[in-house]
């Protein structure tokens, strides 16, 4: 498993120190907080590795330990089982992908001090041969989707996988993958040349991270660097990012070719700040109520019980008290047809594909707006969706 201690500049938060250098130094005594989500996720990542661990001498012809008494565990949920077992098939898909055998390392700790003080890592997989360094992330998470292209953690998992294996690997091209399938049903690549990773090493990362280190440079609030910063309840620098919208929100219109309408571009314009603002109003929120239930006091403010739906204390007691009252058992249950996934998971994914692929599509996903940022292909009404050619292209990012 990764180490517990936190690296003051470590890749996971490098979004956060990288887009807004102050920010190390001011969250550095701030607590780590942890949640279910968080522990969840520990979990699913434990399988994982133990599924790869398992799995690697059995693709070398080795005997190799069984992986049954893993999935047959209760205590991992059938979607953690299945999400691991995908991730554990896609490296194994990898590894047979090179001509020759690759170095396969698992939970691998790396270091990154030769750009960013004190900065290590753990990757949770990296393959390495044939001038080729595959770096593997692996993400539980069903909220946020993550994309690797330019992903500032992912490309510190690359250069510390590259200090630790550049005298014995002439590695040319550094592969990035992240697996997040409780989003995405296929993981999704991003490929650089080495040597364009370490210039950015050299040109962006070095300087920044000094900066970082020394907590020098300006607050500089986004919504990158934002998203998981800890002292954002409290950042001045975020609470001045929405001035601006003070005209608006008193009911102040600016100047348009008509007075009584916003154009497109003000559209635009204001959306953008006032997602930021519902996400920043979030944020307060949640402070506020974790300072109030420490017995904190936030004027104007008080915690009061929330809504709860009724619960059977004993389901089965209920459901034997309905029926010696006359209600038949059949009643009291439901039917329904279990998921594709779970379907797929009965035959083995190509053994379903023979069976069942001709009864399978993936309909093209409902059009739903987002930031112009945002890596997906933009949708044209005319010919659905289509590729965005505007977009500066760093490397090739290609989806498996």
């Amino acid at each position: 498993m990764a180490p517990s201690k936190h690296a003051l500049l470590g890749p996971s938060s490098s979004a956060m120190w990288l887009g807004c250098p102050p920010s190390a130094r001011l969250t550095e005594h701030m607590p780590h907080e942890t949640s279910v989500y968080a522990e969840e996720g520990t979990k699913a990542h434990y399988l994982c590795e133990q599924l790869v661990r398992r799995s690697v001498p059995a693709w070398m012809g080795l005997p190799a330990a069984p992986t049954q008494d893993l999935l047959d565990n209760p205590e991992y949920p059938t979607e953690m089982k299945n999400a691991a077992e995908l991730y554990a098939d896609f490296i194994h898909t990898l590894w047979v992908g090179f001509p020759h055998t690759p170095t396969v390392c698992v939970e691998q700790h790396v270091k990154m001090t030769r750009w960013v003080p004190e900065c290590f890592g753990t990757c949770d997989c990296l393959l390495i041969g044939d001038g080729l360094l595959h770096v593997v992330d692996f993400k539980y998470g069903a909220g946020v989707p993550v994309s690797p292209v330019e992903n500032t953690q992912m490309m510190l998992y690359a250069l510390g996988a590259w200090q630790l294996f550049q005298s014995t690997d002439d590695i040319q091209t550094v592969r990035m993958t992240i697996v997040q399938p409780r989003i995405q049903s296929e993981p999704e690549t991003w490929e650089i040349p080495a040597d364009q990773l370490l210039d950015w090493a050299e040109s962006t990362l070095r300087p920044t991270a000094k900066l970082a280190w020394e907590g020098k440079g300006e607050l500089n609030p986004g919504e990158k660097q934002c998203r998981w910063c800890r002292a954002k309840p409290q950042c001045r620098a975020w609470k001045d990012k929405y001035g601006p919208l003070a005209d608006f929100v008193a009911g102040t219109i600016p100047e348009a070719r008509d007075p009584r309408l916003l154009t497109d571009e003000e559209i635009g314009d204001w959306l953008t700040q006032v997602l930021g603002l519902a996400d920043y109003a979030k944020c307060l929120q949640d402070y506020a109520q974790q300072q109030l239930q420490s017995g904190a006091v936030i004027p104007g403010w008080k915690l009061v019980e929330g809504r709860s739906t009724r619960r059977f204390t004993d389901q089965d007691a209920a459901f034997r008290a309905m029926e010696a009252s006359g209600i038949q058992e059949a009643m009291l249950y439901e039917r329904s047809p279990i998921s594709l996934t779970a379907a797929e998971k009965l035959l083995g994914k190509k053994h379903f594909a023979e069976v069942c692929g001709t009864y399978i599509e993936k309909p093209k996903g409902k059009p739903t707006l987002a930031p112009e940022s945002d890596k997906r292909p933009a949708y044209n009404p005319a010919d659905g969706f289509t590729p965005i050619n505007n977009q500066k292209k760093e490397g090739t990012h290609y989806e498996r």
